[in-house]
């Protein structure tokens, strides 16, 4: 018996040794539960009850990094389910347990080659593009003030019979450069050219970009950006545009900001752009910012105001308000019975209240008040407020 726990601790050591010597290895990550509340999300337009449920969800980032520079990341998922009563089950879902990116990276000078399954962001505010996962082969290169990318991405690569035996396949170009003249301003470009070669698909080729400019001057931050998409790759009649000016001041515990920005022609933000009602970054959103109520391709053009304020009560509880005004213009090519939004307001608030370090939790209360065109007064559109709510509990470790 002593042999064998004598040989066990020589493996154990042996293994510390040569994993010390070879790599760093890191791990970290978070795990958080929630209740929801929605409540007529479809405007009274149906007979859908209010509905609530729970859900749940662990993350476990994994960070490596050989001894020469090269690295992996990656990060596991486990247990990403509504409760239904039936979780016994979950162990036999294909997602009980995956991993949502993993990639390596592997520098060379200045110089690094990335490849795998990215999760790739261009801009924070996610107009354009945020937390996506495309797998691509990256070249970046990072100065002291300056960085840049050259991706090639492989979106589609399994179509159908035809065009899998003349490899016909969708790939995208991506191009981007960031520069920051001073230690408080950055300017950065990115450019995606989407290349489809399938038949039986349609063509969704073309470009779409952004550019935008983040800093600030003394206690005042500012944000500026513009974003395009071709109208190929967006599935619309037109090309689309958006952009936002957003200007935040800092006084200590309390932070007010205004942020003013438009949508034309189809244009749809990211999930991730939004507040609480408007954009769907939680689970309460009802609308992705400049998305039509009823998914018609006319054109629908989005115009915002949304002044907000952050204070900080204590270094335990923080607060957020949002008010937000959105004017919706579609396009008269619509029709008649189509449900054409006139105007939003949402009214909505966030608590976030850090019970230790790396332990929170984070309530969400949302109302959204919708106005139809009056086209639309006597053809039985309902126009009820919409109303959400979410209670976290979340960890990150």
């Amino acid at each position: 018996m002593k042999k064998v726990l004598v040989a066990g601790a020589a493996l154990l050591l042996v293994g510390g040794m040569v994993g010390t010597a070879l790599a760093e290895v890191n791990l970290s990550g978070d795990a958080r539960v929630r209740w929801v509340y929605k409540d007529k999300y479809d405007f009274g337009n149906s007979d859908q009850d209010a509905t609530n449920y729970f859900d749940s969800r662990m993350r476990v980032k994994v960070n490596a990094k050989a001894k020469g520079g090269a690295y992996m990341k990656a990060r596991i998922r486990m247990d990403d389910f509504k409760w239904d009563g039936q979780g016994w089950g979950a162990s036999s879902e294909q997602k009980n347990i995956w991993v949502d990116y993993g990639y390596i990276g592997v520098p060379v000078g200045p110089v690094e080659v990335v490849g795998g399954t990215i999760a790739w962001t261009v801009d924070s505010k996610a107009l354009f593009y945020e937390d996506q996962r495309p797998s691509m082969l990256v070249l970046q290169y990072k100065g002291d003030s300056a960085k840049a990318w050259l991706g090639y991405e492989v979106m589609d690569d399994f179509v159908n019979t035809n065009d899998d035996l003349k490899d016909n396949n969708e790939r995208a170009w991506h191009l981007g450069a960031e520069f920051k003249a001073t230690p408080d301003w950055t300017v950065k470009a990115y450019g995606m050219y989407v290349d489809d070669q399938r038949e039986r698909t349609g063509d969704n080729s073309g470009f779409k970009g952004t550019a935008y400019v983040d800093g600030k001057v003394g206690a005042l931050g500012l944000y500026g950006q513009i974003a395009y998409k071709n109208s190929d790759v967006q599935g619309t009649k037109n090309d689309g545009w958006a952009g936002i000016l957003e200007a935040s001041y800092d006084m200590g515990a309390l932070t007010p900001s205004l942020q003013v920005g438009f949508t034309k022609d189809s244009y749809v933000a990211g999930g991730d752009f939004g507040w609480v009602m408007l954009g769907t970054p939680y689970p309460i959103g009802v609308l992705n910012v400049g998305a039509s109520s009823d998914d018609n391709d006319a054109g629908t053009d989005w115009t915002w105001i949304a002044p907000s304020v952050n204070y900080a009560v204590s270094e335990n509880l923080n607060l957020t308000g949002n008010f937000v005004w959105v004017s919706v213009d579609t396009n008269d090519d619509a029709g008649i019975d189509s449900k054409r939004l006139a105007n939003l307001m949402e009214i909505s608030g966030k608590a976030e209240y850090t019970v230790s370090e790396g332990a929170k939790f984070v309530g969400l209360l949302g109302w959204l008040v919708p106005d139809y065109d009056g086209r639309l007064d006597g053809a039985g559109v309902q126009d009820d407020n919409a109303f959400g709510g979410m209670l976290k509990m979340v960890i990150k470790y």
